[in-house]
């Protein structure tokens, strides 16, 4: 009997078994980015604005979502996520050059979306695993990138004699707080993704492209990689 156990146990992990699930979950997760925007140069001979640009890796974004596994056939998804990626930035004009300062780019974004199991692997008494391919919406707030238009309004207007006695650090928290800095923008995405199931928790690994014009500047496009642990019910 002992000598059936082993290939009974490697044999389930290749066959769904039945069992009961969870109804719907909610749980954390980390995520990055993946793009890049290049670097930038403004100005005139009297001042400039310069960044050697950012991408996506050079940050980490932390969200929440719940999933519903309840409804035949198909499983919906819902989570919010915000990633900041920091980024230096450097302006000189003819009074003063201020020093390099870490400004940041952000999103905050919500995706809905609707998903498919396409595999299932099942461990008996414990939970399984499942391969899951699906789709949605989504809709964003990402800021600005810093241009001479927000330094202008950082230094008062003045781009070529203003500065001298501004800390550029401190003017930071006016340009994050003002709405106009900010964009809406919405678009649609598709996933792949892992889900293992153990007791009540899940754990998942998605990868997700997202297909948004104007939420990552001077781009149409941006992948994602997240991982996240939820508690199901």
């Amino acid at each position: 009997m002992k000598r059936l156990m082993i290939p009974i146990i490697v044999l389930s992990l290749f066959f769904p078994v039945e069992k009961a699930e969870a109804l719907f979950g909610i749980g954390i997760k980390g995520l990055g980015d993946n793009f890049t925007v290049d670097g930038w140069n403004d100005g005139t001979s009297l001042y400039s604005l310069q960044s050697p640009g950012f991408a996506g890796s050079d940050g980490v974004g932390i969200g929440g979502f719940i999933y519903i596994d309840a409804i035949p056939f198909i499983d919906l998804e819902a989570s919010v996520e915000i990633a900041p990626v920091p980024y230096d930035l450097e302006f000189a004009n003819v009074i003063t050059s201020l020093p390099t300062t870490q400004f940041a780019w952000t999103r905050i974004s919500t995706y809905f979306t609707a998903r498919k199991k396409m595999i299932g692997l099942g461990i008996p008494f414990l939970g399984g695993g499942s391969f899951h391919l699906g789709g949605g919406v989504n809709s964003h707030v990402s800021s600005k990138r810093a241009d001479l238009d927000m330094m202008s309004d950082l230094l008062g207007g003045d781009l070529v004699n203003g500065g001298s006695d501004v800390n550029l650090e401190d003017k930071i928290e006016d340009f994050v707080t003002n709405r106009d800095n900010w964009f809406d923008n919405s678009g649609l995405h598709v996933q792949a993704s892992l889900q293992a199931k153990l007791l009540t928790f899940s754990s998942f690994l998605t990868y997700r492209i997202t297909l948004a014009e104007g939420v990552v500047p001077g781009s149409n496009s941006f992948s994602t990689l997240w991982a996240g642990l939820a508690f199901g019910f």
